[in-house]
């Protein structure tokens, strides 16, 4: 059965692999959400809103900055890029705004077809460091072995100044509620350089729960850009190759 809302928590983690080895791992806690029922779940705590709570969800934070249904906007740009998602269901997994601070590296949108368990597409909305752009990948999905969804395609936008443009994703979901991992790694030829991903249990969102997270990962905005920029300074002094950002090397 697929959780119209939940509390996805868990942990996220990072392995380079070339030139050298680089692992670390942090806990976290996402949102995942049916878009028409964002609402929903914010009426079910006082902490929980629209303006000025402890956790608040915006719809001008996701896709375009603009103050169209989150929902609305999902569906039109699927539509834009291709994919059909003019019926079903579609939910988000990523960050709310948590104390006033937000930075979702990815935010991930699912659109589940009516009558399935498994989601047949997805739009991946990644923003870089320390340029705070955003890309959206829009990606249908392939049912792999031993019941995985799988997708693979080209690197289009630079993320980490840590890792070069050349390069393929290959994604693998593990959707089996109430456990989600999902893995990405990126490829050089046959060669993985580099592996990222998220092993969340969702829970439903009870009142103490959505409580219970705010106190134990308060500002969670704050602490994913702290996160990226200590791991940066590591990979530095590891002596990690700094890759320029190419379309600002061509103003250059």
């Amino acid at each position: 059965m697929i959780p119209a809302m939940a509390l996805a928590s868990g942990r996220v983690w990072h392995q380079r692999r070339e030139p050298f080895s680089h692992r670390f791992d942090y806990p976290l806690w996402l949102v995942w959400c049916d878009l028409e029922q964002t609402d929903s779940l914010l009426d079910r705590h006082w902490a929980w809103g629209r303006r000025w709570r402890a956790v608040t969800f915006r719809d001008r934070d996701y896709l375009e900055k603009n103050d169209t249904p989150l929902a609305q906007k999902a569906r039109e740009r699927a539509a834009a890029e291709g994919l059909d998602w003019s019926g079903g269901r579609v939910f988000m997994l990523g960050q709310w705004r948590t104390l006033g601070t937000l930075f979702n590296p990815l935010v991930l949108y699912f659109h589940i077809p009516e009558g399935a368990d498994q989601p047949d597409s997805m739009l991946a909305e990644v923003q870089n460091t320390p340029w705070r752009e955003k890309h959206v990948y829009a990606l249908p999905l392939q049912a792999g072995d031993n019941g995985e969804l799988t997708v693979d395609h080209s690197k289009d936008f630079h993320v980490s100044p840590f890792l070069p443009m050349a390069l393929r994703y290959h994604w693998r979901l593990h959707v089996a509620f109430p456990e989600l991992r999902i893995t990405l790694q990126d490829r050089a030829g046959d060669e993985v350089v580099f592996a990222a991903g998220f092993t969340l249990h969702l829970e439903p969102p009870e009142k103490a729960a959505m409580g219970r997270v705010i106190r134990r990962f308060g500002a969670q905005g704050l602490a994913t850009l702290r996160g990226i920029y200590w791991q940066a300074w590591r990979l530095w002094r590891k002596g990690a190759r700094f890759y320029s950002h190419p379309d600002k090397a061509d103003n250059d």
